[in-house]
């Protein structure tokens, strides 16, 4: 996964958007993802708005519906900061689909604000999707 960061961002804040995405595709890191988050994390994903990591741990169990597989390809980050505790990002994302079909390159923009203190956490996560599926994932539900 190559990203292109901003100069000032921290090293451990490029590694966690790249380990925060690789985590992503993967449906049985459930916990995993939810380590990414602040237990009051404000989380939105297309049409899915809630708050708390238990809110996200149910959207999470039951994205997959009918997708096999994910792989996000984030391409760029932009800081709002120079400390880098507000982010945007863009990227694509490719679907494998329980029906044997494939859609790829769907285009997405995310934005991650930081918590502030000595543990790297988002306390907001927002995506929007830029593509066909925008606010529906390829399954037909409501997020991706």
């Amino acid at each position: 996964m190559t990203i292109s960061f901003p100069s000032t961002l921290s090293p451990a804040k490029q590694q966690f958007l790249t380990d925060f995405y690789t985590v992503s595709d993967e449906p049985q890191s459930v916990d995993k993802y939810l380590s990414f988050l602040t237990d009051d994390v404000d989380f939105i994903m297309g049409l899915n708005a809630v708050h708390g990591a238990t809110a996200v741990r149910k959207i999470r169990e039951t994205m997959w519906g009918g997708v096999v597989s994910r792989h996000h390809q984030p391409e760029r980050v932009y800081s709002f900061d120079q400390d880098g505790s507000e982010l945007m990002l863009h990227g694509t994302v490719d679907y494998g689909l329980k029906n044997g079909k494939r859609v790829d390159q769907v285009g997405w923009a995310a934005r991650v604000v930081f918590a502030e203190g000595d543990e790297l956490k988002m306390k907001r996560y927002q995506v929007w999707l830029v593509s066909r599926f925008a606010g529906r994932s390829p399954s037909g539900a409501d997020s991706l």
